[in-house]
């Protein structure tokens, strides 16, 4: 007798891949299908809509149920989401622990594949310290068999390979890999706002790495760039994190400027709920006060 299977989980998060990747906004997505709330609650909170809307929207994406439904029991597909989240928040043992309960031979997808080795590169990255793993993994994302040109995952991939090489200290390597990842993000054919925490999250990436490298010039000129796409955008995404970094590099260069950004790093890290950087800052401010 053949098992019956649970009920259906929609996966939010694909959906909004898919829509990205059509260069669709909510509103164009859900015109004579639905509403633009509607595709707001699956993307957001996986809301299963109607069978109807649902064969809709796959057809006007053009790809099929299996690409964005899956049966409850699907564990795979929660741990990867689960892991992107962590990711996205900066918390990487949170998302080591995630992505452990992900086999990759269970994997079935080249899309699922690539997202796997992109989670494991930043899991080996900032979680483990392991540059060398991280640069492993990066470059399976960029496998020409696989890669997409210019779709996130190479973008952030390229990134990634700066970052671990900037890591193990080799700077002209990892210089490369952040120029090309700049390059990508500024031909993508993707529309202005659609990719804004991806977009915020890069030069937030490359003022880090720029920092570490004490060139305090490029440190100011990229974080300018993702403060004013976040304000742009009415967005907080990462605006406390980039300020800090504002703040460090104009204090490294004696700029007076420096207390102005720390103040509002300090501000914008309670507005956020950031306490380890909150606390970060406020012994920085402490020391500038005392020297």
């Amino acid at each position: 007798m053949q098992r019956e299977q649970g009920p259906l989980r929609i996966l939010g998060e694909r959906v909004r891949y898919y829509r990205k990747l059509k260069g669709l906004s909510q509103a164009e997505l859900a015109k004579d299908i639905c509403t633009q709330a509607t595709i707001s609650l699956i993307e957001k909170r996986n809301k299963v809509p109607s069978m109807n809307i649902l064969m809709r929207l796959i057809g006007r994406l053009d790809i099929t149920m299996d690409d964005i439904v899956v049966a409850n029991h699907d564990s795979i597909q929660q741990s990867l989401s689960d892991t992107d989240k962590a990711l996205r928040r900066g918390a990487y043992p949170q998302a080591a622990e995630f992505l452990a309960k992900v086999r990759s031979e269970k994997l079935t997808t080249e899309e699922d594949k690539r997202r796997f080795n992109y989670y494991s590169g930043m899991v080996e990255l900032f979680a483990h310290k392991a540059p060398d793993e991280a640069i492993y993994y990066f470059g399976r994302v960029l496998t020409p068999m696989l890669v997409k040109d210019r779709d996130l995952l190479t973008i952030m991939a390229t990134l990634g390979l700066g970052l671990a090489y900037a890591e193990k200290g080799t700077h002209e390597r990892a210089r490369v890999y952040i120029d090309q990842a700049l390059a990508l993000l500024h031909d993508a054919p993707f529309p202005e706002g659609r990719y804004l925490d991806v977009v915020i999250t890069i030069f937030w990436h490359i003022s880090r790495v720029f920092f570490e490298l004490e060139e305090y010039a490029a440190v100011l000129t990229n974080v300018k760039t993702g403060i004013d796409f976040a304000t742009k955008h009415d967005s907080l995404f990462l605006l406390d994190e980039l300020y800090a970094l504002q703040a460090r590099a104009y204090d490294a260069l004696a700029d007076k400027r420096a207390d102005e950004n720390y103040q509002i790093a300090v501000a914008l890290a309670r507005v956020n709920h950031s306490p380890q950087l909150l606390a970060a800052l406020e012994t920085e401010t402490s020391r500038r006060e005392l020297a």
